[in-house]
């Protein structure tokens, strides 16, 4: 062998292990930097309870998921499977997390359809998840909401799809790396110690859900004997807000054409609510409206149980409630065998169970005082005359507007009971932001005659 070819084959042995260096380098950086990165999280990441439970289930399931339920907590709270596998005689799961957008409901949707052949889906429409701020899916709350879903999905093209799409650049790498939502604690040593405590234990390990009175069960159900005992509730919309979002409608078109073409059976649904949570919006015909228009577009029913008839599911008592959003137990198994019968059905065979509008319901339903809702008023609110201390406005939840008159009693904390107002049609009254005590509203058909009902709410 020439000197000539012994500088090549020298030449090409020295940049053969140049290379196999460099590709050492990068795998030993990359190991480094990914066990560097899951201690980091071990340490710092207060991770989801709920979420990380329920992909667990999720990505376990050894049966197909037949029907799958999509939503915020208004579906995990509202749907029972084990009384929904009973009565149709399929393996129904709740893929709901809290809080969940449309763009979330869609991403989820096709990540059941990778592991699964699905028959139906369920999608609840809550109006928070599609109205106002948290109804687009640009802004703040409503990329940390989708966290809950892309920290939990495998890894897939389909997650980094949702990745990319759920989050604006500024947030990608707090999305990719969760220890860097928690930089404010990096020096905290009880921080770091009630994470590795938490992650420690049996029932983190064992994906065992129990929060005082509510236990994650089997298939996405989030079970509870809890009751609403104080009908008070502070307004979360303004009526002018309440209308779908332009990314909301976007999702929900994205979501029943992919149901379409995929030949999967969509039904539109929204989830009864205590009173004076619709009430509350003063505008919910609105919100219903613009998704009525949608599904009719598409030729899908909608079911929006707030306008259901009392006397066919007759779910308005507190005792079926844990609070004004969300059903209990009870309230899940009444709904879930109601929701059944209605489903089962063809569309056409269910328009006797419901009211055509929400103002109708509340026009029609016998009389009926639910509760308050508040909300704090700005002060170019105040009309003049209006004493600028009394801010916390205060509304009487309550069916036939013009057949039901009140009587208020206030008693502030530490102070005497007063009568606020004897009774009246007046339903609209204001307190002290800073105040606190207790509120009796005695209340009877308009015109006199005997007491009707009487409520007591602590403010």
């Amino acid at each position: 062998m020439t000197r000539h070819s012994l500088s090549i084959s020298n030449f090409r042995q020295s940049s053969f292990c140049g290379f196999c260096r460099a590709v050492l380098l990068v795998l030993t950086t990359a190991l480094f930097f990914l066990a560097g990165t899951k201690l980091l999280n071990y340490l710092y990441w207060q991770e989801e309870d709920w979420e990380r439970i329920l992909f667990h289930h999720f990505y376990e399931q050894k049966e197909n998921i037949d029907c799958v339920y999509l939503g915020s907590s208004h579906v995990f709270c509202a749907f029972d499977p084990e009384i929904l596998d009973e009565k149709n005689g399929k393996n129904n799961f709740n893929l709901a997390t809290s809080g969940q957008s449309l763009m979330g409901s869609y991403y989820l949707l096709r990540e059941a359809d990778r592991y699964n052949e699905i028959e139906t889906v369920y999608l609840e429409l809550y109006y928070t998840c599609s109205t106002g701020g948290q109804g687009n899916y640009r802004e703040k709350e409503s990329v940390q909401i989708s966290w809950r879903i892309t920290d939990y999905m495998r890894m897939s093209p389909l997650k980094l799809d949702a990745f990319f799409h759920m989050n604006p650049k500024e947030y990608y790498v707090d999305a990719a790396f969760p220890y860097v939502r928690y930089r404010a604690h990096l020096t905290e040593k009880d921080w770091m110690k009630d994470r590795v405590n938490n992650k420690s234990s049996g029932n983190y390990k064992k994906y065992i859900y129990v929060d005082g009175l509510t236990e994650y069960r089997d298939k996405g159900y989030y079970a509870t004997s809890m009751e609403l005992t104080n009908p008070l509730f502070v307004r979360e919309r303004n009526p002018e807000d309440m209308y779908l979002t332009k990314d909301a409608e976007k999702y929900l078109r994205k979501i029943i054409e992919y149901c379409q073409k995929k030949g999967i059976r969509i039904v539109l649904c929204t989830n009864p609510m205590y009173e004076i949570q619709p009430a509350s919006t003063e505008n919910y015909d609105n919100y219903a409206d613009g998704i009525r228009k949608v599904a009719a577009e598409y030729g899908v029913p909608y079911y929006d149980f707030n306008m259901v008839r009392g006397e066919c599911l007759p779910i308005q008592k507190p005792e079926y409630f844990m609070d004004a959003g969300h059903l209990n137990s009870k309230g899940a198994a009444l709904y879930s065998n109601f929701f059944h019968r209605v489903v089962s059905a063809p569309e056409e065979e269910n328009s006797e169970y419901f009211y055509s509008s929400y103002q109708e319901k509340m026009e029609k339903e016998k009389p009926e005082v639910y509760g308050l809702y508040c909300y704090l008023m700005e002060e170019a609110e105040l009309q003049p005359g209006d004493e600028p201390d009394r801010n916390l406005k205060m509304t009487i939840a309550a069916t036939r507007k013009d057949n039901i008159e009140c009587q208020i009693f206030l008693t502030p904390e530490g102070g005497e009971t007063h009568m606020f107002q004897d009774f009246s049609e007046n339903r609209e009254f204001c307190v002290p932001a800073q105040e606190h005590g207790s509120c009796e509203i005695i209340w009877r058909e308009t015109g006199g005659g005997t007491e009707a009902g009487s409520l007591e709410i602590s403010y």
